[in-house]
């Protein structure tokens, strides 16, 4: 009798195992075949769309201190793909690490939060990523 009741169990565990996958899952309304796909977004319109700020880091390529403005290059994730974009810096721009654009050199790193404001790529702040010295530096520093 015993052997019945664990066979029993045994059964009734097996069922509701093999049943919990069909109950969990959604009911999904059936998407018809030949039904018109949205018409595709253009590039431009993309681009256009994005508000608030963006935040970039990236190489600084290059600067024009006329202008207030500097070419940095980063990497576009979204795209998979290496961009370069011109930063205007304003009265407004919170800077860190330096104090004018003059500082800037190439190659230096930089973080930055922006917005698009009629075309123009203006920057809320600006970071310049300082090099830390390295441990040989360190070291023979509190060795002199």
């Amino acid at each position: 009798m015993k052997r019945y009741i664990i066979y029993g169990m045994i059964t009734a565990i097996v069922m509701a195992l093999a049943i919990m996958p069909a109950c969990s899952q959604e009911n999904k309304p059936v998407k018809e075949e030949n039904a018109p796909l949205p018409a595709p977004t253009p590039a431009s319109n993309l681009e256009t769309a994005k508000t608030g700020e963006l935040s970039i880091y990236g190489e600084v390529q290059g600067y024009n201190a006329s202008t207030n403005s500097m070419s940095v290059q980063y990497y576009d994730y979204d795209n998979d793909e290496e961009k370069t974009v011109e930063i205007t810096v304003d009265k407004d721009t919170k800077l860190e690490n330096f104090s004018s654009i003059d500082e800037l050199k190439k190659g230096d790193w930089v973080d930055i939060n922006y917005a698009s404001v009629g075309g123009k790529n203006i920057a809320k702040m600006v970071s310049v990523e300082k090099e830390e010295p390295s441990a040989e530096e360190t070291a023979s520093d509190a060795a002199e």
